[in-house]
């Protein structure tokens, strides 16, 4: 039965990423590099299928006995998969998805993958040669979407110009590197140029004019989610009381500590305070020093292992992710690939006018707010706890990835970190309690899009002024959600169980408990299911007492 099993997850997966070769290259496997994604109604269908029978498939062996984790999990994937396309048909609203997978597709060959710098050019060559067809196959199907929504559409604008620009810069650094291809090199980049340019065009004069509609999925599909994706048991009514509860309980915090905080103004005007130490000179040296500061600290606190190895590289973000990555973002590295890198994407700051150095510019980078990014997503966040997921086996980290523990995680640390005052920055238990608001709020502003029909404008408005948030990052954020129905929920959600199984846990040991411990074992349980690692930390816990 086990090897039956292992046989048919290698099975799904392999077809997985025949049929999504961008997301293969993610991870690291490089057998359909010089490929992208088919798109056409025809392919769509026949992906539909496949993925009810092998969905069936794994049903089956369930019935037998045969339940693992990752058969969980891959059914779980594959049902909502098939729903998704049915019932949101995210390809006939979405504009962004066929220039993100191009400049994506080209991308992760160009900046990440370790294989020869040849192979990677002729692979990119051949993913140049799609472009034109993932495009018209894009152009296809938006012509036929229906209730689009116009948030989805400015983004798949934005995408496709920046795209179009960073696809012409790459063109001379792929010339540069392979000076043998040049001609096949421009020639397909040509191509995909003008493919860009005919996308924009069409986006511009067919699809923004009749973009009026809602990005709501409706109740009952996001309480599907909510069971089937997250693997929560929650409607969306009890979704929204713990978020209003939050939210109130964020909000007194914030006040109440404000008040007692070092001089005049709100807990906003606190964390909006100019800084003083912006970085002078190269931004990747400075932000390079966050990062070994940061490590360092948290490795004297003692508070989890930070795992060895783990290759992790800061670079500058690509030109196209610039507008929804403003400071700084994570891309993790590939789980199926030897000697692979993380990217750790620094936005550097848009030209401003001399003197009028703003949010835009370089106080964006100042060390306090690069500490609290690092924070979030190096050390102790999202790398450290990918880096020992991995350990815990590949293809169940694969398979867990962005789950609600993942986020919770994210949203915990910098809690943890003020607790327990790793650094001297009494403004970090304000930022950490601004990001615990932020958490509740993008899960109201979720559910208010999703199941309440709230306007993309209004949701924008209400979450810039309940955050403390601008309206770039709330536009960002609120562009997500549209997109992504219940994709706020693991922050929220996440963190509050880690809260209650470290309370919980206190309780059963009977004496102090050793956060180290605990930390440890949920990073390294963190892609099973909840219920299993609520039920294993309690255990270890128990045997704990005296």
């Amino acid at each position: 039965m086990e090897k039956e099993n292992h046989g048919l997850v290698d099975e799904i997966l392999e077809f997985l990423w025949m049929e999504n070769p961008v997301e293969a290259t993610l991870a690291g496997i490089h057998r359909y590099d010089d490929r992208l994604e088919k798109l056409d109604l025809v392919s769509r269908r026949n992906k539909l299928q496949r993925k009810r029978e092998y969905a069936e498939m794994i049903a089956a062996l369930q019935k037998k006995g045969g339940s693992t984790v990752e058969l969980n999990l891959l059914r779980s994937a594959l049902e909502v998969g098939v729903t998704m396309e049915e019932r949101s048909r995210s390809l006939d609203r979405d504009a962004g998805t066929y220039p993100r997978l191009a400049l994506y597709g080209i991308y992760q060959l160009v900046a990440r993958s370790s294989a020869p710098y040849h192979y990677r050019a002729l692979r990119a060559v051949d993913r140049l040669r799609e472009i034109p067809r993932i495009l018209a196959e894009g152009k296809l199907n938006l012509s036929y979407g229906e209730n689009i929504p116009s948030i989805l559409t400015l983004g798949g604008v934005e995408l496709a110009a920046t795209g179009r620009d960073y696809l012409s810069q790459l063109v001379g650094l792929l010339v540069g590197e392979v000076p043998e291809l040049e001609n096949v090199i421009k020639k397909y980049a040509d191509h995909a140029l003008k493919a860009f340019e005919d996308y924009l065009e069409f986006l511009v004069e067919e699809i923004q004019p009749r973009s009026n509609g809602a990005s709501g999925v409706g109740g009952e599909l996001f309480e599907y989610l909510l069971s089937r994706e997250h693997n929560l048991d929650l409607d969306t009514a009890e979704l929204r009381r713990i978020a209003l509860e939050e939210l109130e309980k964020a909000e007194a915090e914030l006040e109440s500590r404000g008040k007692r905080a070092a001089g005049s103004g709100s807990w906003r005007d606190k964390l909006d305070l100019e800084e003083s130490a912006i970085p002078v000179g190269d931004l990747l040296a400075h932000w390079q020093g966050v990062v070994d500061e940061v490590r360092q600290a948290v490795r004297k606190a003692d508070l989890l292992s930070l795992p060895s190895g783990g290759k992790l590289e800061l670079v500058e973000t690509p030109p196209f992710e610039r507008l929804t990555i403003p400071l700084a973002g994570y891309i993790e590295a590939p789980l199926f690939e030897e000697n692979s890198r993380a990217f750790f994407c620094i936005t550097p700051p848009r030209a401003v006018a001399p003197g009028s150095e703003n949010g835009t510019g370089l106080a964006r980078h100042s060390r306090f707010k690069a500490l609290v990014t690092v924070l979030r997503d190096l050390y102790p966040g999202r790398h450290t706890l990918l880096q020992r997921r991995r350990r815990a086996g590949i293809r169940l980290a694969y398979l867990a990835q962005g789950n609600v523990l993942e986020e919770g995680w994210c949203n915990y640390v910098l809690s943890m970190a003020a607790e327990h005052d790793l650094f001297e920055e009494p403004r970090l238990s304000l930022f950490a309690l601004r990001d615990r608001l932020l958490a509740a709020w993008r899960v109201r502003i979720d559910l208010d899009l999703h199941t309440e029909g709230f306007k993309e404008s209004e949701a924008v408005s209400r979450l810039a002024a309940g955050a403390g948030i601008d309206e770039q990052q709330a536009w960002n954020q609120v562009q997500r959600l549209a997109a992504a129905p219940t994709s706020s929920v693991g922050a929220l959600i996440g963190r509050l169980k880690i809260e209650s199984w470290r309370e919980s846990c206190c309780v059963r040991a009977k004496k102090p408990l050793s956060l180290k411990k605990f930390h440890d074992s949920l990073l390294h349980l963190s892609g099973l299911p909840l219920e299993t690692v609520e039920k294993r930390l309690l255990k270890a816990a128990s045997a704990t007492k005296r």
